[in-house]
């Protein structure tokens, strides 16, 4: 099977030029596909492919990567609109989460993957629960993905959801021809405890796969951290030993320059929430800040 997108213009990002750079290629470009593999880009001639695209007048650029999602709450939009996290969590989410079977979160996924294709994104990083169902409609979709079973040890046995994970991410690592792959998702450090955060850490590191977390999303929750534990959520993170494996951060929203360093200083790779801490009102991350520090967000 080969594909022949003729007479487009190529926007590709320019890795020699550092973050955020993209150059273009003029119009008139060709791409010339041949499987599952772009084999050719440019202006020359390609032998006639078994399907041929006019790109006159578009544009060709790479997959968007969504790096932080919960795909399957595509089925409670709209649900507790206008209250902040904590309220939205307790009272609305996760009673409703409480309810959900797998054949929900199988189709709440299947939806979210489908508004995602749509909108051109080709990649994303997920955390959730009933996670075997996410693998099912990743499979079936042909998007790829980062997947983590979401971790809230609470008051239940830490051994046996480590276990659960383990066995996850062991499973199910390199899945779909290499388009899944899998990482540990504690939730957060106000759902695990530091205790908790050392063991997952240590278990990443044997695995040799990453951490998927939300880290310092609320101001609420960098003061009930350092009041209860003696430290920012990112401190907490970063003495459990999470950085000394790939992590990626979701939201880092309420950080100080310390947490800034240290965020840096264990290549953590940052996902930034606009909407998100908009609609739950908790606040701007310090972008320019992170990216003045090296920090991949």
């Amino acid at each position: 099977m080969s594909i022949l997108i003729k007479n487009v213009e190529v926007i590709s990002p320019d890795s020699s030029a550092g973050n955020g750079t993209f150059v273009r290629s003029g119009e008139n470009t060709n791409i010339y596909i041949v499987g599952d593999r772009i084999v050719a880009i440019g202006k020359d001639d390609y032998p006639e492919a078994d399907t041929i695209i006019d790109g006159t007048n578009m544009v060709a650029l790479p997959g968007l990567v969504n790096a932080h999602t919960h795909a399957a709450m595509t089925l409670f939009r709209g649900m507790g609109d206008d209250l902040p996290l904590d309220e939205w969590l307790n009272n609305r989410i996760w009673p409703a989460e409480a309810k959900l079977t797998a054949e929900d979160v199988y189709w709440g996924v299947k939806l979210s993957l489908v508004e995602m294709i749509k909108s051109g994104t080709t990649a994303f990083a997920d955390m959730y629960f009933f996670m075997e169902e996410a693998v099912r409609a990743v499979e079936e979709a042909g998007i790829r993905a980062s997947l983590s079973i979401g971790m809230t040890p609470f008051d239940k046995d830490y051994e046996e959801i480590l276990k659960e994970s383990k066995n996850f991410v062991s499973k199910w690592n390199g899945a779909a021809s290499g388009r899944i792959l899998t990482m540990y998702g504690p939730h957060a450090p106000y759902t695990c405890p530091p205790e908790f955060l050392k063991a997952v850490a240590l278990e990443a590191e044997k695995d040799g796969v990453g951490i998927h977390i939300h880290l310092a999303e609320t101001a609420k929750e960098v003061e009930d951290m350092k009041e209860k534990y003696g430290g920012t959520p990112v401190e907490l993170a970063a003495e459990a030993g999470l950085f000394n494996v790939h992590t990626l951060a979701a939201h880092c929203v309420h950080l100080t320059q310390q947490d800034i360093k240290l965020l840096a200083e264990g290549g953590v790779f940052v996902a930034h929430n606009p909407q998100s801490n908009l609609k739950l009102g908790s606040g701007v991350a310090p972008v320019p800040q992170m990216l003045a520090e090296g920090i991949p967000v």
